[in-house]
């Protein structure tokens, strides 16, 4: 008596278009059978059944079958797709993932395009607060400064250290100190994007591994 299992794991009656179907009476059963003998890339040729329109009556369909050459492991990801609830990169969540990653670049890249005609200062550069004493008082100043001269000077021609603001509310002052504040800021969005680049770098590898024969059989 034929056993009821499928050497490829195959469900006859789904794969011969055949409801109840006895796997004895599948036309591939024997090939089947003695595929598992073959090495997982040795052909096969297995039989198939198609339903086509007929060409003498409209709406009416008539069963073929047709004959393909296959491998084991050809129809093994066959099987797996027709049984084994196939899922993808949306059914997964990974393109959705890919979606708000695109919608993040976007907005990143809509907010530096705001800060173009910004002032954003140089790395290393500070405002400092400092107090003059005059006779009448004394009075609140503020300057940008760098650790090497790379200021345009206002009057000397070699470049300077320091660039004086003003008052604290001097828009040199406010600007000046808003340029601090964007730099540091886009300095930490340096970070996270390295940090993002290798992450994306491991997923983008992580999709090129292939396990060998060995890892699959494990």
């Amino acid at each position: 008596m034929p056993r009821k299992i499928c050497g490829l794991g195959f469900d006859c009656a789904s794969m011969m278009l055949q409801p109840g179907i006895d796997p004895g009476e599948c036309f591939n059963y024997t090939t089947c059978g003695a595929a598992i003998k073959l090495t997982p890339d040795e052909e096969i040729e297995l039989i198939r059944v198609r339903e086509i329109a007929s060409c003498q009556r409209q709406q009416e369909w008539e069963r073929r079958e047709e004959t393909f050459r296959t491998t084991r492991r050809e129809a093994a990801v066959m099987m797996l797709m027709s049984r084994g609830c196939p899922q993808s990169a949306q059914s997964l969540g990974v393109a959705a993932q890919m979606e708000a990653i695109a919608a993040c670049v976007e907005q990143l890249h809509h907010n530096l395009n705001n800060l173009e005609g910004c002032y954003i200062a140089p790395g290393g550069c500070e405002v400092h607060h400092y107090n003059v004493k005059r006779p009448s008082g004394v009075y609140g100043y503020n300057k940008l400064t760098a650790p090497e001269p790379i200021f345009e000077p206002s009057e000397k021609q070699q470049k300077v250290k320091v660039v004086h603001l003003s008052h604290d509310d001097d828009p040199r002052n406010t600007e000046a100190r808003l340029g601090i504040e964007r730099r540091n800021q886009l300095t930490r969005v340096r970070t996270l994007l390295a940090t993002t680049v290798e992450l994306l770098l491991e997923a983008a590898n992580t999709l090129t591994e292939q396990p060998s024969d060995e890892e699959r059989s494990v």
